[in-house]
């Protein structure tokens, strides 16, 4: 059996959908992570707690209001609202994840929110497109994805929608997702598969460098596919399509960033250190000089190294830095390479652009995904609450 989904009219947006109920299968095993934000929101509070004490039945998600920064009204709203739950569904409020997303600061109308859920019958279930429209705040499409694959003679099935598009940050971003796998795999391995693959897609992505309070990610296993995942060689093809999937979903945030026009693949190899490979892949994505030039299209690669060599924390040996632009050397042993070559300028007209920064130093390495900077990201968040 496959989890179900079924919309909500809230009452938190005028006439729209603005809630989901996604019912999971029966013998489900699911795990989630969540923002690391110091003002996290009620909802995660809550849906940490409950993940410790039992396995989840549903997730509940409203879009339109983020239930963050509202104090003890805020956490009584959320209570209020998985009781009223858990007794239109019966089960236990603690069976329940409460994900929001939307605005900061504003209690949420309990009132319409618990009129909506005592008058819907939770009979009527949706496509996974309409489930992706139902938790869209800024975003401008709808995300979602199916994608299947075979290991060890067996097809291995993923499916998952997510949201975001701005306050994108690693460890996590304004975002929550849900994935289901039908391959059986049990709680505590569950989790640390969710660690992994976030790390490489959801916890590696960036649009504006701001970390939301209500990011969470939902890993589920409707346990339909037996694999033998003691397998060394199966689990590392597990690990290796389950990572593609989540990669191929979190993608799609990236690319619909505020105002978005252009994916870059940030990779930075042969790094003394993880740490100064993630320090560097977080301070070149932040650049507003280095995304300007992205959106504009402006082959200056000056931009990515003059913000590498502003790292003051940092050693670098300069004279084994390469940095290559879609697989163009531009700088090498301190000199430029490119010499303005037109191939160069030709490939930053490219919707996807892949920067690679060879420190020469070492064989750690980070990749990181993030957004250019254009005029509507000003504009969209110039007026987002008004």
């Amino acid at each position: 059996m496959k989890s179900k989904f079924i919309t909500l009219q809230l009452g938190i947006k005028k006439n729209k959908t603005d809630g989901l109920l996604i019912c999971l299968s029966d013998n489900n095993n699911t795990q989630i992570i969540s923002t690391l934000n110091k003002f996290a929101a009620a909802p995660i509070i809550l849906s940490k707690k409950n993940i410790s004490k039992s396995n989840p039945k549903y997730i509940f998600i409203n879009s339109g209001n983020a239930n963050a920064c509202t104090g003890k009204e805020g956490l009584d709203n959320a209570n209020a609202v998985l009781k009223l739950l858990a007794l239109k569904l019966d089960c236990k409020k603690y069976e329940i994840i409460f994900m929001s997303t939307g605005i900061i600061g504003r209690q949420l109308p309990i009132e319409k929110i618990c009129h909506a859920i005592t008058n819907n019958k939770f009979n009527k279930y949706v496509s996974l497109k309409k489930s992706a429209m139902a938790i869209m705040t800024t975003d401008k499409f709808p995300k979602y994805s199916t994608k299947s694959y075979t290991i060890d003679s067996k097809k291995i099935t993923f499916r998952g929608i997510c949201k975001g598009a701005g306050m994108i940050e690693p460890n996590m971003a304004t975002m929550l997702a849900f994935i289901e796998t039908d391959v059986k795999i049990n709680k505590g391995n569950l989790k640390k598969y969710l660690q992994y693959c976030s790390n490489l897609s959801f916890n590696s992505i960036s649009v504006d460098g701001d970390m939301s309070t209500n990011d969470c990610v939902a890993f589920t296993s409707n346990n339909n596919v037996n694999l033998d995942l003691n397998n060394k060689k199966n689990l590392t093809k597990f690990l290796e399509c389950a990572t593609d999937f989540f990669i191929s979903l979190s993608s799609l945030i990236v690319k619909d960033g505020e105002g978005a026009t252009k994916i870059i693949e940030l990779n930075i190899i042969n790094s003394k250190s993880l740490m100064a490979a993630q320090k560097i892949s977080r301070k070149i994505s932040h650049s507003l000089l280095v995304k300007t030039a992205m959106y504009g299209q402006d082959p200056n690669w000056g931009r990515i190294i003059a913000s590498l060599g502003s790292l003051d924390d940092l050693a670098l040996n300069i004279s084994k830095v390469k940095l290559f632009i879609n697989d163009i050397l531009c700088f090498s042993n301190g000199v430029p390479k490119d010499n303005g070559s037109k191939k160069l300028a030709r490939s930053m007209k490219k919707n996807n652009i892949k920067i690679i920064i060879d420190l020469g130093v070492g064989k750690h390495s980070e990749s990181l995904y993030f957004s250019d900077l254009s005029h509507e990201y000003v504009h969209i968040n110039s007026a987002y609450t008004t």
